[in-house]
Formats: structure tokens, sequence, C-alpha cells
């Protein structure tokens, strides 16, 4: 995804901090704004007021430093293999604009902190080669800020994430499996990533690391390692090491059904984090937040196999809202529809319940909805017609609710393009889920449409970002 210069928008202040933008239109073309001479100076001086607003502007810009081209440039998208317009945001009320806020600050070098996405999917997000692609494009822009959030659980045999090792003693029968579809509890503390691990004896293990393959260009350090836990009136007694020493041992027991964090702050370099088991009652572990202390841009994959909208209501408020508030996500995406056939109204129920779980969470947060792939059901020769009614219903769904929505099927080139992806090696035969080729280049989709809308909020406030 090279850069593309973006040609001169005719205001001199807003073009000087634009120069450099990439180019990435629906079109292809890459240019966005026809080049225009600068205003001529005018021969009269300007009125005393005019030129003390002049220089206000002048000591706010001098106070607030211009964004770093590259890092709010526009992506420009691969058309080789994917012959389809990209489709801007759809966002009339401007809901991201609190997330292109922090996102400029962070180009202004004034952020002391990451900016957060959480991305929320079915099963085509249990492998992070979408948010995989998206944290490596990200933090090669942004530098490295660390994997994020990892599960220590694998409901899934091919639950995986990119750029981080994690692993656990899987076969040991004690160690149970959770997850909000596949592999229900009664108690329904399942956690804000909808899976968790639990094991009630003795020897039990589950462990992350950062990329095991020094040199890797992004996730090889961290320097905050965070353990996300339930305490419970049963809970049971685990150790945790660190980089092979044993560094705390933690009794999980307390009166009621809790969120429970244990944060470590290391010096920047690799490490591994590992829980053991030591019995005297259940220990329920949810995953680790990997983090370096360089603010950049973090993406936490959340997918889970077969989730819906009806699921993502299962969760216990008074764990899954304190953890949710702990990682203090800037933007939430939401990426669902093979798994959502109810009513409309049955959907659009289950999706506000979620909406409203997220931002009592994090008030105000920006959300984005996008539409179901497209898909194509066994037997069949075109496009499910419920896939079509669904991304309807998801639009519907962020405009009732103040959030942003992007046409997903639309960018992969809309009816019967899964038969498209397919023939090019970019989806399986099972006409449902991408290859990992796939996945990637609808990342890159999904970064030009969001960078585009950032550009288009530079456009109109080239202050954005100067304020907390």
């Amino acid at each position: 995804m090279a850069p593309n210069p973006l040609k001169l928008h005719r205001h001199p202040f807003i073009r000087a901090i634009l120069l450099g933008f990439l180019g990435c239109r629906g079109n292809g073309s890459g240019d966005r704004a026809v080049a225009d001479a600068a205003p001529s100076a005018s021969a009269s001086p300007a009125p005393k007021e005019a030129r003390a607003d002049a220089g206000d502007a002048d000591a706010s810009a001098k106070a607030c430093p211009g964004p770093d081209a590259a890092k709010v440039a526009r992506f420009t998208c691969d058309r080789t293999r994917i012959d389809a317009d990209v489709p801007p945001l759809v966002d009339p009320k401007k809901t991201l604009a609190p997330f292109y806020d922090k996102v400029t600050r962070l180009a202004r070098g004034l952020r002391t902190d990451h900016v957060r996405i959480a991305m929320y999917g079915d099963s085509n997000l249990t492998a992070d080669a979408t948010t995989g692609r998206l944290r490596r494009q990200l933090q090669a822009r942004f530098g490295d800020g660390g994997h994020g959030y990892v599960a220590l659980a694998r409901p899934w045999a091919w639950y995986s994430h990119n750029d981080v090792h994690h692993d656990g003693k899987w076969k040991m029968p004690a160690l149970k499996q959770i997850a909000t579809s596949t592999h229900r509890i009664d108690d329904a503390h399942y956690g804000f990533a909808n899976m968790a691990s639990e094991c009630g004896i003795p020897g039990c293990a589950v462990w992350v690391s950062t990329d095991p393959q020094k040199g890797a260009p992004i996730g090889w350090t961290a320097s905050r390692l965070e353990l996300y836990y339930l305490r419970r009136p049963d809970g049971g007694r685990f150790e945790i090491e660190l980089d092979g020493s044993v560094v705390k041992t933690i009794e999980a027991k307390a009166s009621t059904f809790e969120a429970a964090f244990e944060r470590f702050d290391v010096p920047d370099a690799h490490h591994e984090l590992k829980v053991k088991t030591l019995g005297h009652g259940p220990v329920r572990l949810y995953g680790v937040a990997l983090e370096r202390s360089s603010p950049s841009i973090t993406v936490d994959s959340l997918g889970t196999g077969s989730l819906n909208l009806e699921q993502l209501s299962y969760p216990k408020s008074d764990t899954r809202r304190a953890q949710l508030e702990r990682r203090a996500y800037d933007l939430v995406i939401i990426h669902l529809g093979t798994n959502v056939f109810g009513t409309d109204k049955e959907n659009k129920q289950n999706a506000k319940v979620f909406i409203d779980e997220l931002r009592a969470a994090l008030p105000g947060l920006p959300i984005m909805f996008m539409s179901p792939p497209d898909m194509v059901e066994e037997g069949q020769s075109h496009s499910d017609p419920r896939i079509k009614t669904l991304t309807r219903v998801f639009r519907e769904i962020a405009a009732e609710n103040d959030a942003a929505f992007w046409d997903y099927r639309a960018a992969m080139g809309g009816k019967d393009a899964i038969l498209d992806f397919m023939k090019k090696g970019l989806a399986a035969h099972d006409k449902v889920h991408l290859s990992k080729l796939g996945d990637e280049l609808m990342a890159d989709r999904i970064l030009c449409a969001m960078w585009d809308g950032l550009a288009d909020h530079l456009e109109a406030d080239a202050n954005a970002g100067c304020a907390e």
C-alpha cells in the first residue's frame, strides 16, 4: 500500500498539513482534489482585528504541531485482485469524529496513550487475518505498540493470533474451554472477548509470549503484560511465571463474581507470561494484553466461531463492563452476518443491547458496523439473498444507534463476489470463509475507507486533535 501524493487543497493552512496525503478513492484513481492556485495576496493591509485573529491562529498553530503526513495519509488499495470500488463510510452524524481526533492527536505527537481498536467477528476473524493485517499496517506507520489482547483459550483448533505465541496444555481434559457459541456455561461470565479457559485441579497451564521470531517487524517486545481473570466465591489458586520465574501466587476467591487484573510493568524486551493452576477450586482465565509504552494504534482481534448478535448479549455485565473499561477502546468494529438469521426486530434488539453495554462501559464510544461478506449456500449458484437483507439491517442498526456503517460486501464486489474470490484463491470452497489473502486484501480496503474518512475529517477541521 504505497503512498500517492494528494493534490493540494485550496486553503493554504490546510494545504500545508495535508501535503503528502495518499490517494484511495472508489474509482481507483488515487487523486481526490483538483489543484488550485493559492489565493493572491491583497494589496491593502488587513484590518487590525483581522491581523489580531491571524496572530492568534499563528500562535495556535505553533502550539499545536502539524500531524505527521505519512501517518494520516490515505491508504491505496490494490485493484489487481479485487476490481471493485471501495465504498465510503456511511457516517452522516460524524460519529467517528472522536476516534479521528485521537488518531490525529497521535499523529501530532501529542497523545500519551495508545489508540485502541477492537473488532468483533465470527469465524472469519478467529485466525487474526483481517485484524492482524490492520495491526501490521497501522503499526508500520505509528510504531510497534504491542500485540494487544489475546485470549488464554483455544475453543477451536484453528484459533490463533499473528505476531504473538499463545499455547496451553489443551489436551488435558480438566482444562475446559469456554465460548458463547460452542462451549456454553451456566454462570455466563464469558468476559468481553466471549471466550475463556478454566481448570479446577493442579497442573493446568496456559501461556503467551511476544513474537518468538527475533527481529519480527512488530510484536517482538512488550513492556506491559496484563492478565485478565475471574474472582469468584469458589475460586482456586494459581501462580504466574514471567520469563520462567514465579513472580506471584494468586488466590482467586472472592465474595462474588468479579473481573480481576494483574499487571506487570517490565523492561521493553521479549517476554513470556505463563499461568499454572494450583487447585483449591476452579480458575477461569480470560487473556493477556501485551503492549509497549510508546503510543501507537493497537488492534484487538475478538473473533468467536459462529458468533451472532444474540450471543453478544450472553456475557454478564458485571464482569464484561469492567474488562471493557480496562481496555479503554477508542473504536469498536462489529463484523457479523453469516450466522445472523433472526428477524429484523430480533437483530435490532440484540444489537441495541450490546451497543448500550459498550457505551455504558465507554461513554460516547464510536462504533462501526460492517455488512456481512458475500456468501453462497451449499448447492446454490448465487449469493444467499439473506445477506442482502442483513446488509440493509446492519445499515439501519448503525443509523438508529449513532454508529457508522461500511458495506464490506460491496467492497468485495457485491452480488456473487464470493464466487470470484473462490476462483482467485481468496475464499474457501465452502463459499463462506475467506482465505488469509482474501482477509488481508479486505483489511486493506477497510483501511482505505477509514483513512479516507480521516482525510475528510482533517479537511473539515484543520485543528483536529489539538485539544484533548
